[in-house]
């Protein structure tokens, strides 16, 4: 199935815009609503100038941090959390096979000790246990992930802000704060930096949608909104001689693809200057499908069939910072918190909770 077109229908909003209040409902809606060619995905454009600054910061510090000794790795890894603090690579199942095509180093960049009761750190685990941080081998990388969190949690606010809005205006009982309250106070935010390593073998196309997914499976976001950068691509090939040099992608059907609520799947690029936020499937709930969570995947560069090894040493760096509800708001209509609904949710993903 070929992907449509899809840079034309991506919605974009202002920076400048969000900070002097201007009404974008129209927006938000053609970004996150109904319609059949929603994607769930908007853009910000004209950021602070600081961005670019600490976006490149960090997503080097990815590969940086991929290519330390296992043994290195494996210090900051946290099993009783399910590895959703520190390192984690082939801990995680999407569509049911192991995924190893990625390591995550995952984080609050808010808060270092998100939670002070010992009861909750044992209960909830994924969210209230404190951060992990490679402060002996590689000590920078805590601050670029905070730094760049906070940036991306800052913009966030301004988006939560016109969303609210919007929804109150269609759903009167929806709480006229709901998602600049999630975002602004909750302490189950997390950000995840993405180290994408290269394809050395040519993806299966058996399946449905072909090699679509080859580096990230489909899958939904279950928190409220995402932020998250554009992709960096580096050449690990060249590292030794010309260090990490970001280049463009050298193919076009790499990248990010959503499956649009009329079911279209759509190729979406994020510039390099934008960020990029999408709905997950907490907020959907909340807001009646007002605002919709979308699927989505990551395809890798896939080589032609005569010249198989043609991507093998690119490697794709990103960053995601999920802005997530607190554990005891309620997300679903039969009463389930976050924290009880989130735990059905990350079964879906690690194999000592699915038999496997």
């Amino acid at each position: 199935m070929a992907p449509e077109s899809g840079d034309d229908t991506v919605v974009v909003i202002d920076y400048q815009d969000l900070v002097n209040n201007v009404d974008v409902s129209d927006k938000i809606e053609r970004a996150f609503g109904s319609s059949d060619d929603c994607l769930g995905l908007l853009l910000v454009s004209n950021l602070p100038k600081e961005y670019l600054a600490l976006r490149e910061r960090l997503l080097k510090l990815a590969s940086t941090f991929a290519a330390l000794p296992a043994e290195v790795k494996e210090k900051t890894e946290h099993a009783p959390s399910r590895y959703s603090f520190g390192w984690s690579c082939g801990k995680e199942y999407l569509n049911g096979k192991l995924d190893v095509s990625k390591g995550s180093y995952y984080a609050n960049p808010i808060l270092d000790d998100p939670e002070s009761s010992k009861a909750l750190q044992e209960q909830y685990p994924e969210y209230c246990h404190p951060n992990v941080w490679p402060r002996e081998d590689l000590p920078e990388l805590e601050f670029a992930l905070k730094d760049l969190g906070q940036f991306v949690v800052g913009v966030g606010k301004l988006v939560a802000k016109t969303c609210d809005a919007f929804v109150h205006s269609k759903l009167s009982t929806f709480p006229p704060t709901h998602l600049q309250d999630v975002v602004a106070k909750s302490k189950t935010t997390k950000a995840r930096l993405l180290h994408y390593f290269p394809q050395t073998s040519a993806p299966d196309t058996t399946e449905e949608l072909g090699d679509k997914d080859s580096w990230c499976g489909w899958h939904l976001d279950h928190g409220s909104l995402t932020g998250l950068t554009s992709a960096m691509y580096i050449d690990e090939s060249k590292i030794a001689t010309e260090g990490l040099v970001e280049i463009a992608c050298p193919d076009p059907d790499a990248g990010l693809y959503i499956r649009n609520r009329g079911q279209k799947i759509v190729k979406a690029s994020i510039p390099r200057d934008h960020l990029a936020f999408q709905t997950g499937e907490a907020l959907q709930l909340v807001t009646k499908g007002l605002l919709a969570a979308t699927p989505h995947c990551v395809r890798g560069a896939t080589a032609p069939e005569q010249d198989p090894l043609r991507y093998s040493t690119l490697a794709r760096n990103t960053f995601a910072v999920f802005m997530q509800p607190s554990l005891e708001t309620v997300v679903t209509d039969e009463g389930a918190n976050f924290g009880q609904w989130t735990k059905e949710i990350l079964d879906r993903y690690y194999k000592e909770n699915k038999g496997m």
